[in-house]
């Protein structure tokens, strides 16, 4: 039997389980009046004979003698009712036969009530055993309860499950919902697909992670990609319903943090293999910053094509009704330590109504404000005023009252990808003196500035920014200090470090490429994924970050940048070559060359700003990467094509020398996505007659393993998605594939005849929560304050 103890829920949530469950075992409609003053009825229903009143308590801190007392209080207000044929109490305490019996006396002097109609913490319990679909839809109990989180990490039904569930388990009981729910379950449930966009800070993740949460509960096998959608390739399961989740997958500050991973491809791909799946078998939900999906639309062919599967589901923060707001607000306050005087004093003065009206009024602005316990109301208010007036006085208040090494730390981070870094390198580049001030940094600086989590088979323990809005800050930050920006560009211990600082101030990309359309049209494809900072553009980005100070910064220091630079290139170089080497269980490790990406990245900024040494080093490991070495791996097909077309407006950018780049792209003509990529970029019809016979040597074999591999494939749908695939290349070729098409599409025509009907799993999660559109907000919003108050 569950054992809940429903210390999650606030009186809201308590009364809205209550009227759930007995709707379940009554079997007749329970009519909530909410929270407030209410005259003794919290729910109600009818039946033959008068009415049936329900009084919910929900008592998380007084206990049984506080409820004893209110039930005192409580019957003095029946002495004149009529018409009520039963009263029920249900309460969130625990329950002996001597209570249930005391209480009933009590309300006896005015109200027909039987012993066995007073529901305890053990009766709740019961009826959720016997009514499991009402426990399913109220995820706040059991994200609190440590045997179903061991059951989550066992079950095997959750990928990457200690990260995600320590967020849910941390944030639930603040979570409100809302028709947003409703509305991207309803997406969900029509396309098998689901973009869950808005501002920053609006509660899309939360929202995301509560869908996952009805899902696992109902036996979908729960996988979140962290990296790359690749991710969701490889943890397909034909045999078992999955629904699978991608955080920010455009990019969380900047879309530069992306660069060269190919994504619009694989995203566009993989989208489109859910979308066709069997209803039931298969989801995809994904959360992005509004504009950062419109500019990916702008500028990519494949997210624009894709944009009848990656169907949004926006969620608008001026979509919130102002009772929604209130709930959000009233429980963090309700779950907070703050003193029963400083509650009354609120309630009084209503000062809660200036935050919920505020103009820039944001989730995220009120759990990282109110995050920090033990605060007196007027600090509270305060805190949360000047946040809301200027949102970056969030962060800017937090970061000011951190230790130097706690601001060394995320000095560190902010110049790595968003992914993150092992904490064994971040400790290496904080250099701390004293390790027990790391280590004491580190725990004030987990789950408000950075998250602390494990990755890979062996464990190892990753530290990466929290947050977008926290990147933004420290961004900001060193955009408009040079003095600040100066120390980050001398702390740089990392290659990662020096090309996310080029891509974050613009200088990865050359401005005769705004001037030579073909160079423009190949980084337009290639690089769609960058909101440019470059205001001569007249880009214009919401809520972006305007790199110029760091620009300049790193263009006047660019002679010792560019230096140092190399210095870790080569490092980097060295370290990959010495793992790729070293023998790991008898196999050896493959890790892609990195170099072709780096030089991509550096190329334009050392032609620029580099010495006559530096243009001659950066041709020279260009020259290197058109021969393989022998032993070493090669890199990626989209470093290679990244490096080819940024090489093509270069005075030793020779057509030869971009031709040999490209052809060692050929040595993996293996991802379909990598193949279509390539000759999107780089266009077959304009190549010369030596190049073009190469590349249409590569493509058929590419085209003849694909149609060898899928005419075996039961899954007709991916084989019919590669054939079509195969035929958009092949126009570009004039490429005789007419026959293998036809040949092809029988086959998948022959698997899907004898495919038996998929089995059908169980129906999708459903919503609950109630619809407050046309409630009367202001009079409500008081009246739940009000019970702030009650002890």
């Amino acid at each position: 039997m569950p054992e809940y103890d429903f210390s999650t829920l606030s009186p809201v949530d308590f009364e809205v389980l209550t009227a759930d469950v007995l709707n379940a075992e009554f079997k007749v409609h329970v009519e909530s009046f909410g929270p407030g003053r209410d005259k003794g009825v919290d729910l109600r229903c009818g039946v033959a004979g008068g009415d049936v009143v329900i009084q919910c308590k929900h008592y998380l801190r007084g206990g049984r003698s506080a409820l004893r007392r209110s039930i005192e209080n409580e019957v003095q207000k029946w002495k004149d009712s009529r018409g009520v044929s039963r009263y029920i109490l249900v309460t969130s305490a625990s329950m002996t036969v001597e209570l249930k019996e005391e209480l009933a006396r009590i309300l006896r002097k005015h109200l027909p009530v039987a012993t066995g109609d007073i529901f305890g913490r053990e009766d709740l319990n019961a009826l959720l055993l016997r009514h499991p679909e009402v426990e399913l839809r109220h995820f706040k109990l059991w994200t609190s309860s440590a045997a179903v989180l061991s059951r989550i990490i066992h079950s095997g039904l959750w990928n990457r499950t200690e990260e995600l569930l320590e967020s849910i388990e941390s944030r639930a009981r603040f979570y409100v919902f809302t028709d947003h729910f409703s509305r991207t379950v309803q997406v969900l449930e029509e396309h098998n697909l689901c973009v869950v966009t808005g501002p920053p800070g609006v509660g899309k993740s939360i929202l995301a992670e509560m869908i996952l949460l009805a899902h696992w509960k109902e036996s979908w096998q729960v996988v979140q990609i962290s990296e790359d959608v690749k991710e969701g390739f490889e943890l397909w399961n034909p045999q078992q319903p999955q629904i699978f989740y991608y955080d920010d997958f455009l990019g969380q500050t900047d879309l530069a943090e992306t660069t060269g991973k190919n994504e619009d491809h694989r995203i566009a791909q993989f989208a489109e293999k859910v979308r066709r799946s069997a209803p039931g078998t298969k989801r995809f939900i994904l959360t992005t910053r509004e504009q950062i999906f419109r500019h990916a639309q702008e500028r990519s062919d494949r997210i624009r094509r894709a944009r009848a599967s990656l169907v949004p589901s926006e969620v608008r923060v001026e979509h919130y009704s102002d009772y929604t707001k209130a709930l959000i607000f009233y429980n963090h306050l309700y779950f907070s330590d703050l003193p029963l005087t400083d509650r009354c004093t609120l309630v009084a003065d209503r000062a809660y109504l200036d935050v919920i009206k505020h103009k820039n009024y944001s989730p995220r602005i009120l759990e990282q404000t109110l995050r920090y316990q033990s605060q007196s109301l007027s600090t509270l208010l305060s805190n949360l005023s000047a946040s809301l007036d200027d949102p970056s006085e969030l962060w800017a208040s937090s970061y000011n009252h951190l230790s130097p090494v706690g601001r060394r730390i995320l000095s560190v981070l902010v110049t790595h990808p968003p992914g993150g870094i092992d904490e064994s390198d971040l400790r290496k580049c904080v250099q701390a003196q004293e390790p027990h001030l790391y280590i004491q940094a580190l725990k004030v600086l987990e789950s408000t500035w950075l998250t602390i989590f494990t990755s890979g088979n062996n464990s190892r323990q990753r530290v990466r920014i929290a947050n977008p809005s926290c990147r933004d800050f420290l961004l900001r930050k060193i955009n408009g200090s040079p003095a600040m920006a100066e120390a980050t560009l001398a702390d740089v211990q990392d290659i990662r470090q020096a090309l996310m600082l080029i891509r974050y101030a613009g200088l990865d990309r050359s401005r005769k490429a705004r001037r030579d359309k073909r160079a423009f049209e190949a980084w337009e494809k290639l690089e769609y994924n960058r909101l440019l900072r470059d205001l001569r553009n007249e880009m214009k980005v919401p809520s972006g970050i305007v790199n110029d100070g760091l620009q300049e910064v790193l263009v006047e220091s660019s002679a010792s940048f560019i230096t140092k630079m190399r210095r870790l290139y080569d490092e980097r170089v060295d370290g990959w070559k010495s793992a790729v080497r070293k023998m790991t269980n008898g196999y050896r490790l493959m890790t892609p060359d990195p170099r072709p990406e780096m030089l991509a990245t550096v190329m334009h900024f050392i032609a620029e700003h580099g010495g006559v040494n530096d243009i001659s080093w950066c041709r020279s490991e260009v020259e290197n990467q058109t021969s393989a070495e022998i032993g070493l791996p090669a890199g990626t097909v989209e470093s290679y094509v990244a490096l080819a077309a940024n090489l093509q407006i270069h005075p030793f950018g020779t057509e030869r020398l971009v031709n040999e780049i490209i052809k060692r792209a050929f040595e993996d003509f293996h991802d379909p996505s990598d193949v279509e990529f390539l000759f999107d970029v780089f266009d077959p019809r304009r190549f010369g007659a030596e190049m073009r016979e190469a590349a249409y040597a590569a493509f058929m074999e590419f085209a003849d393993g694909e149609f060898s591999h899928w005419r075996y494939e039961s899954d007709y749908q991916g084989s019919r998605s590669a054939a079509a695939l195969v035929e958009d290349v092949a126009q570009k070729f004039d490429a005789p594939v007419g026959g293998m098409l036809e040949e092809w599409r029988q086959s998948a025509n022959e698997h899907e005849a004898e495919v038996e009907e998929s089995q059908r799993f169980a129906e999708s999660p459903t919503s609950w929560p109630p619809n407050n559109s046309s409630a009367k907000d202001g009079g409500r919003i008081i009246e739940l304050f009000e019970t702030l108050v009650e002890e």
